[in-house]
């Protein structure tokens, strides 16, 4: 089964805790690469978050951006009072040395550095780690679900092209055998006008030379494998193929490559062109396999 790396989920989760909005993002990338863009609040749990993604997801950049309105604010506020008592002191006495005559204000007070101290609330962590993993694990849902829909597209397109080259892959193992015997009638043809002979041992060994160099049987049994693994392999239930599928049209290439340089005729080269550019179409499209 083919999955496309491109998709978009969101999930909205309401919890005793607070409100959580969840929306994922995935696009091409070679490997995973997972981004998660949390609230300070719940930075803690940036190593879950990547985990759960990296359980449903296995290639592409996702980008994980959660936003969070809290019922029960996960972080305790304490006062730091010595340090909030010597700013005190201090001011009060610059204002007698300067002769200001007032007090400070506990507005000013707090927003001093450090009088203020946040700490997180840790003993409701399990409430928040269970809303947020509702939250992703429900947009994953939704990505999945794009990934599949998507990489139906993909692979209906690609099982057409691979219907294509096969049967131009059988029409050159028809057309092969052929070619050594057509090279032998032409060089004889040549041979008897210049020497009025009959085949001589020069001729068979010129033939057997040529039908070394021309045999395309290898790579044509080699074609018909990556054929089979790759239409097996997009019909299956695996997922994870991206790179599998990389592989398998990286080989189709090189044999198709060597097919086209072996032969003369005519119409394999047609064919060899034709089959190219359907490998070439192939390969753009699994840019995009999970």
């Amino acid at each position: 089964m083919l999955r496309s790396m491109t998709a978009y989920g969101r999930k909205v989760v309401t919890m005793p805790v607070g409100r959580f909005v969840v929306e994922i993002q995935s696009i091409n990338r070679r490997h995973l690469d997972v981004n998660p863009v949390l609230p300070s609040e719940l930075l803690r749990f940036d190593p879950d978050v990547r985990k759960w993604v990296s359980e449903a997801v296995s290639r592409g950049k996702v980008t994980v951006y959660v936003r969070a309105n809290f019922d029960q604010t996960p972080v305790v506020v304490s006062v730091n009072k010595p340090l909030a008592k010597q700013v005190k002191t201090v001011c009060e006495d610059l204002e007698k040395d300067l002769n200001f005559g007032r007090g400070i204000s506990l507005d000013t007070l707090i927003k001093t550095p450090g009088i203020l101290v946040f700490d997180e609330d840790l003993k409701n962590e399990e409430l928040y780690r269970g809303a947020l993993c509702e939250a992703i694990t429900g947009a994953l849902e939704e990505v999945i679900g794009m990934k599949e829909a998507e990489g139906k597209s993909l692979q209906e397109d690609i099982l057409k092209r691979l219907a294509t080259l096969e049967r131009d892959i059988e029409i050159i193992q028809a057309k092969a055998p052929g070619a050594t015997e057509r090279y032998r009638k032409r060089l004889q043809e040549r041979v008897e006008e210049a020497l009025e002979g009959t085949e001589d041992e020069r001729i068979l060994r010129e033939v057997a030379i040529f039908a070394e160099k021309v045999d395309i049987a290898e790579e044509i049994t080699r074609f018909h494998s990556h054929l089979k693994q790759f239409q097996e392999l997009i019909s299956s239930d695996k997922t994870s193929i991206g790179k599998t599928l990389e592989f398998l049209v990286q080989e189709m290439t090189r044999e198709t490559n060597t097919i086209g340089s072996k032969s003369s005729d005519v119409t394999v080269a047609r064919l060899v062109v034709d089959m190219k550019s359907e490998i070439e179409r192939i390969r753009e499209q699994i840019q995009n396999v999970e």
